[in-house]
């Protein structure tokens, strides 16, 4: 398979993938059963808050995060970048999760991006690439998170960031003066 037309159907998979991975629409069995051929043994996942590898490990987490809470994710753009070789390579997705950690309560958006590192084992394979993703790395802002908050979210955009970039504009200014 020439080398776009493998991006493009990996590119596929992990839309897929994400899919399956971030909407709680999609049941656990289901989730668990379309990702596992995709799990390398010694797979990683990281957020900003936990860190943890392997496949069963790693399993168990998917499936009791879908158990936990309500989400999905809006994706806005996600590309494969494959090393010279065609064998080993990262797909990043960016968008926003909708979490919704109480069903009556509105979902808030969480600015995500996704890190999957992954093995090409067969490119031809019937039915699409065979690959193993090796590491998923889930990152969010932590602004994102604080602004939610309420009362605290208002603190936080109204009243720290102004102050901490005027702090930060006056302490560059004074870092030019003296690096003359």
């Amino acid at each position: 398979m020439d080398r776009s037309r493998l991006i493009q159907r990996l590119e596929e998979r992990f839309r897929r993938i994400t899919h399956l991975l971030y909407d709680t629409s999609v049941a656990p069995e289901d989730l668990d059963r379309e990702i596992e051929p995709f799990l390398a043994d010694d797979v990683r996942f990281t957020d900003p808050w936990q860190g943890e590898a392997g496949r069963e490990k790693y399993r168990l987490g998917a499936a009791g995060f879908h158990a936990m809470f309500r989400f999905r994710f809006e994706l806005y753009q996600l590309h494969v970048d494959l090393d010279e070789d065609g064998r080993r390579g990262r797909a990043l997705a960016d968008g926003v999760m909708h979490l919704q950690p109480v069903r009556f309560l509105p979902s808030y958006p969480l600015r995500t991006i996704l890190a999957y590192e992954l093995e090409v084992t067969d490119p031809d394979a019937p039915g699409g690439p065979r690959f193993l993703i090796h590491d998923h790395e889930e990152m969010w802002s932590l602004a994102d998170m604080i602004e939610a908050v309420p009362g605290l979210g208002w603190f936080y955009g109204r009243v720290f960031r102004p102050a901490f970039s005027r702090g930060f504009l006056a302490a560059s200014k004074l870092s030019l003066r003296f690096a003359r």
